[in-house]
């Protein structure tokens, strides 16, 4: 008995501190970071209403969700139909998601297409089979695939979740953790990384018990809004479907994962850079983020650069495809991580000469 309890016990540890990773930082960062100007926004896509045959979400819970957690704006993609288009306003819009010869594509606002699940391998028609063409987006993160990528270690993992809810009150405590983004990174370099990135919940409410305007949803959108946020970064306000549209295509953006924001921008010569654009050498990369976090810099793929400072500064020396990295962890001994997840996945600065 005592030794099936130490067994337990061990087994919630684990789950609940890993992964585990090994860092070394860089001794030399610069320490610097300019506020300036820009505007951020908070933009959902990829979730389905009670238009699609499997969910059950109305507009006026998106709506509720909205206000509680920031959200600037949502783009739907309910299945096979454009319905929610009686209900759109300058917030929210519709759009649809379909299956096609090459595979599973989103069509954003009707116009923006999305490789959607990716990285999802197990049903042949999310599989992606076509080109990875230039003007799509590539939905980088998909919390559906991060399930199905590893099953054993989700199962246990919602296990662990289930035995310590009393304490965290949330089934999807730490869902990050389960993100392979090594393997996920190296496939989007190998196969798409000319194309922008972007983050999609494909949420669906499952279950709904109403007896008032918001009742119960399972899941909600009200959480499902803080799993997975675009935060956009604009130079000018975005007021109109088509502006926003045109700031995802650009990838001026990044991915923020349960409401872990950063601040980043990229200064040169001609002035200041969101990402998604060209930056010249010479320029810099400005970034500030947050307390028990490590960010790692990476070019074409390669890390280059890792660092526990909230604010700092870096100069590239060479051309290349530039994003960033942050983690998020819950202690650490020495130089190993425990908890070590993602929470920051940028869209890319192309440096040229």
């Amino acid at each position: 008995m005592e030794l099936a309890l130490a067994f337990f016990l061990i087994y919630i540890v684990y789950f609940e501190f890993r992964p585990i990773k090994v860092v070394k930082l860089d001794k030399h960062t610069e320490e610097a970071f300019k506020p300036v100007n820009l505007y951020r926004y908070n933009v959902i896509t990829h979730i389905h209403t009670q238009f699609s045959f499997d969910s059950l979400g109305k507009p006026s819970d998106i709506k509720k969700a909205m206000e509680e957690n920031n959200i600037d704006f949502v783009f739907i993609s309910d299945h096979d139909n454009t319905n929610y288009s009686y209900f759109e306003d300058e917030k929210i819009f519709a759009g649809i998601e379909k299956n096609t010869p090459d595979g599973r594509l989103l069509l954003l606002g009707n116009k923006l297409p999305v490789i959607s699940h990716p990285h999802n391998f197990d049903f042949e028609h999310y599989r992606w089979k076509g080109e990875f063409k230039e003007g799509y987006l590539y939905e980088f993160i998909d919390p559906k695939d991060v399930i199905v990528w590893n099953k054993l270690l989700t199962g246990l993992t919602l296990i662990k979740n289930l035995f310590i809810y009393p304490i965290t009150r949330r089934i999807v405590h730490k869902w990050n953790s389960l993100i392979p983004i090594d393997r996920w990174r190296n496939l989007y370099f190998t196969r798409a990384k000319k194309l922008n990135i972007i983050g999609g919940l494909d949420l669906h409410v499952k279950f709904v018990y109403q007896e008032r305007t918001h009742g119960i949803l399972i899941p909600s959108y009200r959480d499902g809004f803080k799993w997975l946020v675009n935060r956009v970064y604009s130079k000018k306000p975005l007021n109109t479907k088509d502006e926003v549209l045109e700031s995802l295509a650009n990838g001026n953006l990044y991915l923020a994962i349960n409401q872990k924001f950063i601040d980043i921008y990229a200064e040169d010569k001609e002035g200041i850079k969101l990402l998604g654009e060209c930056v010249r050498l010479g320029g810099k990369f400005y970034v500030k983020t947050f307390k028990k976090s490590v960010s790692v810099l990476y070019c074409d793929g390669y890390a280059i650069l890792k660092t526990d400072k909230q604010e700092f500064s870096y100069k590239p020396e060479k051309e290349g495809d530039y994003h960033l990295e942050v983690y998020e962890y819950d202690f650490k001994i020495l130089n190993i991580y425990f908890g070590f997840r993602p929470v920051i996945i940028t869209n890319k600065f192309k440096v040229v000469s």
